[in-house]
């Protein structure tokens, strides 16, 4: 029998999902949640896998490594009263990711919102586009792992000698020593001039690989990166061309599939070519320091079309504008924000939709299918970008920083 086709997260649209109705379900159903247990009191990180439908926690050890091929619900618990805890509840989709899971990510983080009475700030994170908040959360940085539960790929654990982890170094162009690592298959094949590249055996044998052409902050950021990882000593620095090829013990691992021997006995390594896939197109690395915000207003029917309600002209970066200013730069009106209803604020870099209070059950539904419908009709670009819904009462500097 033929396998059914798997559709791309990115074709999904969530914008039908929910209703008076279905927000009752979701309430009822969370109370059966197993994985829901606790955390209104469980202070600190939590992550969970979709497994076929099912929401399973992920091993503590692998906090900060996802599948490509699969999606994630991850909740960060905090606060200094235990009796008034802040949540921010995030999904993570892989590039690889299906409709099935980012529907099911999506559904199982608006029933744990319900969970918790709705006090969750709830975010979308897709796979090279996480926001800096996010990225933080992991000591380590990302890793991004091969597969998924779908293609068999269901653990990983500790990298040991025997199955070290191969990654290419990817670094967020905006933050100088941090960046993410991309699992490529152990062979000299994977690798080109223009990267770095980490070799993972165990906490003491960690390497970083730079090719000749690889940009000089990029080297710095792959050998912070592969130092992180290599707790129990000193991560060991290769250069192309550059007598990497005494260290032996990093070429072992890769020259049983990506070397060939001369007829005078030599090893000849075939190092690939650089691809422009492989390359970061993360919206993380663009500069939208001229971008101009844009207000809508979101109908609670979705077959109308969003309606522009306001445009903002932004002249200095938003980290530089401090709330409650009065000079410096140009805000969106505060007074377009009804809260009778919800908007969706484009600021570039970011998507925000913003729920009022007295928005009703129709208005309120699946707001992460606004930026879907948003990235339909309006602007593409944003079903890339990292996704904040916040209910009034709930916004932070980082939002009300565009309004005046």
């Amino acid at each position: 029998m033929q396998k059914p086709e798997r559709i791309s997260w990115r074709d999904t649209n969530l914008a039908l999902i929910g209703s008076d109705f279905d927000h009752k379900v979701k309430a009822a159903a969370a109370e059966g949640e197993e994985a829901w247990d606790g955390i209104r009191t469980k202070e600190g990180l939590h992550v969970w896998r979709i497994e076929k439908f099912l929401v399973k926690a992920w091993p503590v050890k692998q906090y900060g490594q996802f599948h490509r091929g699969d999606s994630y619900i991850i909740m960060n618990t905090y606060g200094t009263d235990p009796s008034n805890l802040s949540y921010d509840i995030h999904i993570w989709i892989g590039s690889e990711s299906s409709q099935d899971e980012y529907g099911t990510a999506a559904y199982k983080m608006v029933e744990a919102d319900d969970y918790l009475g709705g006090m969750a700030v709830q975010h979308r994170q897709v796979e090279g586009q996480e926001a800096p908040e996010f990225c933080q959360y992991f000591e380590n940085g990302l890793q991004y792992l091969q597969g998924g539960i779908e293609t068999g790929f269901t653990h990983v654990g500790e990298p040991s000698k025997e199955k070290p982890l191969f990654f290419k170094f990817r670094r967020r162009d905006n933050e100088k020593k941090t960046g993410e690592l991309v699992q490529v298959p152990m062979s000299c094949s994977s690798m080109d001039s223009d990267s770095a590249f980490i070799l993972y055996a165990d906490k003491s044998s960690v390497w970083a690989w730079h090719g000749k052409d690889c940009p000089p902050m990029e080297k710095i950021a792959a050998t912070h990166q592969g130092d992180k990882l290599c707790t129990l000593a000193t991560v060991t620095v290769l250069a192309q061309g550059d007598g990497d090829d005494e260290e032996t013990e990093f070429w072992n691992y890769l020259d049983g599939s990506g070397s060939s021997e001369s007829d005078s006995g030599e090893k000849s390594r075939s190092i690939g070519g650089a691809t422009s896939t492989t390359k970061s197109s993360s919206s993380s690395s663009r500069s939208f320091k001229d971008y101009k915000p844009k207000l809508f207003l979101v109908d609670s029917d979705p077959t109308k079309e969003l309606t522009p309600v306001g445009l903002g002209k932004l002249i200095q970066k938003v980290a530089t504008l401090k709330l409650g200013s009065s000079g410096g730069g140009k805000f969106l009106n505060r007074g377009l924000l009804d809260d009778s209803d919800v908007f969706l604020l484009d600021v570039g870099s970011k998507i925000f939709v913003w729920i009022g209070k007295a928005a009703d059950s129709g208005e309120k539904l699946a707001a992460l299918g606004a930026a879907d419908r948003y990235a339909a009709e309006i602007e593409p670009r944003a079903k890339e970008v990292p996704v904040t819904i916040l209910k009034a009462g709930q916004e932070r500097s980082g939002f009300m920083s565009y309004f005046k």
